[in-house]
């Protein structure tokens, strides 16, 4: 009788742990897959500024303009931190979309490596 007691009481515990609550994506806010090509692209354009690198063949030299990624995923300055906003607030959120922008930046970095063939769109 103690065993299922035992193995009642485990259960209630473990089912309590869980992450019951679901959280709503409102409207106005880019999916989290949508947010991890923005927050790649982002990634991608500080790391050429650190190496005085041009991603955008239209940039002037003006190293500090994003105008690139928010033309790319339609985005205004104001709606990208809107979104970095929400997801900020979302930590179990942000962090999957995080280890996904990393595993986009991994691919990228062996591509560049030439270790891997790029995929084809």
């Amino acid at each position: 009788m103690k065993r299922y007691l035992y193995i009642i009481i485990l259960s209630v515990f473990a089912a309590s742990c869980g992450n019951n609550k679901t959280i709503k994506i409102p409207k106005d806010i880019l999916t989290p897959d949508s947010m991890v090509e923005v927050i790649t692209d982002v990634h991608l354009l500080q790391a050429s500024q650190r190496m005085n690198m041009i991603i955008d063949s239209s940039d002037t030299g003006n190293f500090t303009s994003f105008n690139y990624v928010w033309k790319k995923h339609h985005l205004t300055v104001t709606e990208y931190k809107k979104n970095l906003d929400f997801y900020t607030h979302n930590p179990a959120i942000l962090d999957s979309i995080y280890e996904k922008v990393l595993n986009n930046l991994s691919k990228q970095k062996a591509v560049l490596q030439g270790k891997l063939t790029p995929k084809k769109h």
